[in-house]
């Protein structure tokens, strides 16, 4: 997983300050981007970029968007991506 590297929360953008941030988590970060990565039950590797405001966009290789994003629930690359965001919520609770 990578954190984000600054607060750009629309606060922050009309303060120009973001005193959550210094603490490595600001709740106002609804543009923030987590990456993530986790194998399918058939040994798949995924990759996605998570926006928490926007949700996962799954990622080629390369780190490019996929042209076609999963779309439905029973896509192989939608369970470990929910496992991984379980982790995020647990994380973010102080779990």
């Amino acid at each position: 997983m990578k954190n984000p590297d600054h607060c750009n929360s629309t606060d922050v953008a009309l303060s120009g300050i973001c005193k959550d941030f210094e603490n490595g988590y600001c709740p106002k970060c609804s543009h923030a981007l987590y990456f993530g990565e986790g194998n399918d039950r058939n040994g798949k590797l995924w990759r996605w970029e998570f926006n928490p405001m926007f949700g996962p966009e799954f990622l080629r290789k390369d780190g490019e968007f996929l042209k076609q994003q999963p779309m439905y629930e029973n896509h192989p690359a939608w369970g470990p991506f929910e496992k991984w965001l379980e982790g995020i919520k647990g994380k973010k609770k102080g779990g």
